[in-house]
Formats: structure tokens, sequence, C-alpha cells
């Protein structure tokens, strides 16, 4: 599943940057060489296809000198809330709560990015360093799990202007991170404590697809 939606976000990158070859659009002058262009708000669309919310939004404060931008601060942000309740009825009125889960997720992150222009394309690349964390509870056993992530990713990207205010980008990235979680309870025993950890380093393609509103 994961690999069906990476193809399927390579090919919304393909189908868009084939319609930035329209005519009209090629048409349309940008120009960037200026201190107009301040901040960047991006939208991550990974999770917004699957699960109809964005993954990460980053917020960026370009970096400009000469009159022109150099580079981009960045912010991301992440988040998430679900619950999910199972309930039964014998009369057909009164409902009993048998079944509870719910998770909460909760990610920040903060890095750089250099950028160079070629006409309509902006080439960058630089380093993201970051943590997440997440909860789940249940009440079925009990069970409750503590997750938490401290990541650095360097990444490379590419992003295209369709008018001045408005692109899209996307990312590659190596994600270093370093996970550990800590659980109570389970299907097995309830007085179970347990700790895990590990670390992981690969390469994400897509590390981030994004829609831009530049301001």
């Amino acid at each position: 599943m994961k690999n069906q939606k990476k193809y399927f976000l390579i090919a919304c990158l393909c189908i868009i940057l084939l319609f930035l070859q329209h005519p009209y659009l090629k048409a349309q002058e940008i120009d960037l060489k200026n201190d107009k262009l301040k901040y960047e708000i991006a939208i991550d669309l990974q999770n917004f296809f699957s699960e109809g919310y964005p993954e990460k939004v980053l917020f960026k404060i370009n970096n400009i000198k000469e009159n022109q931008i150099k580079g981009a601060y960045r912010l991301g942000i992440g988040a998430s809330y679900w619950i999910d309740k199972y309930k039964i009825t014998q009369d057909n009125e009164n409902y009993n709560l048998t079944a509870k889960k719910q998770q909460t997720n909760f990610s920040l992150s903060f890095g750089y990015e250099f950028q160079n222009q070629l006409d309509r394309a902006v080439f960058y690349y630089g380093a993201d360093l970051g943590a997440f964390v997440g909860i789940t509870d249940d009440m079925d056993y009990p069970h409750v799990a503590e997750y938490y992530n401290l990541f650095f990713v360097p990444f490379a990207g590419v992003k295209i202007f369709i008018t001045n205010s408005l692109s899209v980008a996307f990312e590659a990235g190596i994600k270093n991170f370093y996970w550990w979680n800590k659980e109570e309870g389970g299907d097995v025993n309830p007085d179970n404590r347990q700790y895990h950890s590990y670390y992981i380093s690969k390469l994400e393609l897509p590390y981030s697809l994004t829609f831009n509103f530049n301001f």
C-alpha cells in the first residue's frame, strides 16, 4: 500500500509538470527576484489523498539578500487525533460502550534550505531536525502505548512556480531517526511493561510533496 501511494504521488507530480508546459502558463512571467515573497506555507499532500488530512504543514521564512531569495528557514508542524468507539445494544435503544481506542500524534521540525532559481524552477537542499510523539490508549485490555521519535533528514527538492504566489514542490530525503516506545498492559498480561528502541536510516521518496502558497 505504501509503495502504491508513493507511485501515485510521483504520478501526480508528473501530471502537474506536464500541465505547467501549457502555453498559457509558460507565457506567464514569474518574478522571484524581489522581497515581496517573504513567507511560504507548504501543505504536505502525502496523507491528504489517503487519510484526508496533510501529514504536516511547513511555514517558511525566506532569507532575502540583495533583493533575492537565497534560502528559507523551515518550521514543520503535524498533528492528528482519532477515536474509535464500539457499542452494542440488547434492546435497540440502550447502547453500552464495549470498546474504545484513541490515538494522538504530534510532530515538530526545524530546518533550513538553500535555494537556486532557474527560470520557473527553484532547486533547493538542506536539512530538517525534529521530533514525534504519539500516544495510543486502548480500554480493551487495558493498553497504553507511548511512541517517541527523534529524526534528522538531509533533503533535496525542486519547486515549480505556477504563478507568483502558487507553486508545487517535490522533496527526496534520507531520514535518520531514533525511535523508542513504552507500553503498559496488552492482550497477554495487563501487568506487562515493555520498552523497545531502534535506529533506522532510509531513503524517503518522496520525503514530501507540497502545494505552496507564497506571500
